[in-house]
């Protein structure tokens, strides 16, 4: 089970704003790179009726997406019910945010991440903002909620006491709606971005396995189905099979196994030497990441670099 999953609603047709450009990226992908940097992993993004700009936006962030189909008008919660859904099961806890509020800083969700608590919620200057953390726990509730008041509503009825982090960031509490606001963030957001793309490929004559695969398994594995798979990751479905079979051709051994037809139709999963390739190349990654990580913020976001953020904050 993963640590934290992230969630990213943004399928509402008139309030949200995914695609809008904040600098020179989208919000939506201003958000995911927040997540990822603060190590927030799988991140699902809630889209609507601009989903396939979306998908194409993010082709390669490895985010997975879920459509909310009712995206005219529908409340923010029924869409974080659908991401709560899908991660039920898949992570200790849950991080969710509205797409228009896209400024805060990854290092505002570590904190989040490192504080104990069922609900924590960030605040500044005594209000309240984005994102919450939620414990999975407490995922079954809520989505069988049905009163007033969207997740606020919903978490009150926990009856659980809530954790409020006192942070230094405005960006908590800024919203699209508020563009001088997010002006005066931006360069500071921007610099807050500062993060190594680590991708580790495995090749022989080319490279036959790299993060999209992986994402490709991982999604296999929980809908036991590639068409499902493909639709949430945004990838034709010739063009997964053909990364499925060059992956086991060159491995030597079945990484999918295929069931055809059948009055329930076909269905796919991962074989036993599929899932320990997968476990392997996790650890793998795991610890090369890690020391990616400690080496960056001592070269980039160490003593070095301390000048320039000086510049940035003047």
């Amino acid at each position: 089970m993963r640590e934290v999953g992230g969630i990213i609603a943004a399928a509402n047709r008139y309030v949200s704003y995914p695609m809008k450009k904040m600098g020179s990226i989208s919000l939506v992908q201003r958000v995911v790179l927040t997540y990822k940097k603060a190590g927030i992993w799988p991140i699902l993004v809630v889209t609507g009726f601009e989903e396939p700009e979306i998908k194409s936006n993010l082709v390669r962030e490895d985010a997975i997406f879920i459509i909310n189909k009712d995206y005219e008008n529908p409340p923010l919660i029924d869409s974080y019910k659908i991401g709560l859904k899908y991660l039920e099961g898949k992570c200790k806890r849950v991080i969710l945010t509205p797409v228009n509020v896209p400024m805060f800083s990854y290092k505002t969700v570590r904190k989040m991440i490192e504080t104990k608590g069922e609900i924590v919620i960030p605040s500044y200057n005594m209000h309240g903002g984005h994102p919450v953390l939620i414990d999975s726990s407490h995922i079954p509730k809520i989505l069988s909620y049905d009163g007033e008041n969207g997740l606020k509503g919903a978490i009150d009825s926990l009856g659980v006491d809530i954790t409020w982090l006192n942070v230094y960031d405005r960006g908590v509490t800024c919203t699209v709606h508020n563009e001088n606001e997010l002006e005066k963030l931006l360069m500071l957001h921007n610099d807050s971005l500062l993060q190594s793309v680590l991708t580790v490929n495995i090749r022989k004559e080319k490279v036959f396995f790299d993060s999209r695969l992986r994402l490709l398994l991982d999604l296999i594995d929980d809908d036991n189905s590639v068409s499902g798979a493909c639709k949430r990751m945004a990838l034709s479905l010739s063009k997964a099979w053909d990364m499925i079979n060059e992956l086991e051709e060159n491995l030597g051994y079945e990484i999918v196994l295929r069931r055809r037809g059948g009055a329930r139709g076909g269905r796919t999963r991962l074989s036993d030497k599929g899932r320990e390739f997968m476990e392997n190349y996790d650890q793998f990654f795991s610890t090369v990441n890690r020391y990616t990580y400690e080496q960056f913020e001592k070269y980039f976001e160490g003593k070095k670099f301390l000048w320039y953020k000086e510049l940035l904050q003047n």
